[in-house]
């Protein structure tokens, strides 16, 4: 008995397998550095916007399996973005990134939210899209 192979070829294989995570962020050096190893992952299909108008699109029209919101987004924002994501896409979760100084809003308890206070140590973030996934231990990149 021989074994069933894709037509895929293996980048694309790769590609489908990986969960996409959407990340809603403003350009800045420090939003680049604190991505910079998510977007190293081979594992992972990391899609970045700008605005909750590109999220909501995002949302609708990508198999996204995790929300990733970075620290300068404004707390409405957030809320925007939670209820967007429970409109959209029931039951995936929000990882929001909050400077360590910040509070949340009562409207986020109870939620399909994780909170992260930035700064944070390295590997950290990495580490809790690996558990909000269900995913392993990520894999080295060479």
């Amino acid at each position: 008995m021989t074994p069933v192979r894709s037509k895929l070829p293996e980048p694309a294989k790769r590609a489908q397998a990986a969960p996409t995570l959407l990340v809603v962020a403003q350009p800045s050096p420090e939003t680049d550095d604190l991505l910079e190893p998510l977007m190293r992952r081979v594992d992972l299909c990391l899609l970045r916007v700008a605005s909750l108008n590109a999220a909501e699109v995002a949302l609708r029209d990508v198999a996204v399996r995790l929300v990733l919101v970075c620290p300068e987004t404004e707390a409405a924002e957030v809320t925007a973005i939670l209820d967007k994501t429970d409109e959209l896409r029931p039951g995936t979760p929000v990882l929001a990134l909050r400077p360590r100084s910040g509070e949340h809003p009562p409207v986020w308890k109870g939620r399909m939210v994780g909170i992260l206070r930035c700064p944070m140590l390295a590997g950290v973030l990495s580490r809790t899209v690996d558990v909000a996934l269900g995913l392993g231990a990520p894999p080295t990149s060479g």
